[in-house]
């Protein structure tokens, strides 16, 4: 009987653990990997890539062992090694805190706005990918301009003739404003918060627990958003074991996708 209830509780033990484990690798993002390592991802439902680190022939390959490969866009910065940066330099809003390679972009400008949309997209939906995982439209928080504003949304609706998802990574003063005009569903397909229940110091290169009044302020907000029927992901970084199973079970009461990152880098 004592060897019985030994077996028992293992077992009870390994599915747990093998809970946690799907729980976590429904959903990566993975923006910092080498090409080497991220082409041999696997069994995730949803990945996020950089994508100008792939071509059509990875993408398919992929696409054998996951089922979604979405590709990061930032549309609300721009950042100094891109291709682009010299062209674009001179219409910058400001400096980007805690980010010293990257500036805010006028999101405004027509030339920016055809970039993102007809060459940047574009070349996303032809390499195969699924999604675009939308960076950076936090420049409205920052600069809350009505051009700013009208900017990211004629962005959005220009990548709307890709037919492809669209997911915007932040940017909650941006997508509430969206929810308050009823336009969201014109512009976008789901978020992915990050940061509702660890926080990153980036003075002293330390992972944290979210305070109590900013994580409700997050949870409320992600009620709001998951009432208008929005799908929602959750990016946490490094949050200890305590922690990760406060995210699990918050995330298994909404229905909402989460993953629990290494570090910043997102490797």
């Amino acid at each position: 009987m004592k060897k019985f209830g030994v077996i028992v509780l293992a077992v009870v033990c390994g599915l747990v653990l093998f809970a946690y484990f799907m729980a976590d690798k429904y959903y990566g993002v993975f923006i910092g990997i080498s090409k080497e390592d991220g082409i041999k991802l696997n069994n995730y439902e949803v990945l996020v890539l950089e994508p100008t680190d792939y071509d059509k022939d990875d993408i398919k390959k992929l696409h054998e062992k996951n089922k979604k490969i979405y590709a990061y866009l930032n549309i609300g910065s721009l950042e100094n090694y891109r291709p682009y940066y010299e062209k674009f330099k001179g219409k910058v809003l400001g400096k980007y805190e805690n980010w010293e390679d990257e500036y805010w972009m006028d999101v405004s400008d027509k030339e920016w706005q055809n970039l993102v949309v007809d060459e940047l997209g574009k070349n996303i939906f032809d390499i195969g990918f699924d999604g675009f995982f939308i960076d950076n439209c936090d420049v409205y928080y920052q600069f809350q301009d009505e051009k700013i504003f009208d900017g990211l949304c004629s962005i959005l609706k220009g990548l709307q003739k890709y037919n492809i998802d669209t997911i915007i990574n932040g940017g909650d003063t941006f997508v509430s404003k969206c929810i308050d005009e009823k336009i969201e569903n014109e512009l976008f397909d789901g978020i992915n918060q990050e940061c509702v229940f660890t926080d990153i110091d980036f003075e002293h290169k330390k992972y944290n627990t979210k305070s109590l009044e900013e994580r409700e302020y997050f949870t409320e907000y992600l009620q709001r958003v998951k009432s208008y029927g929005l799908q929602i992901f959750i990016l946490e970084y490094r949050a200890d074991n305590k922690t990760l199973k406060q995210i699990e079970n918050y995330c298994n009461e909404n229905g909402f996708y989460w993953y629990n990152a290494k570090s910043l880098e997102l490797r």
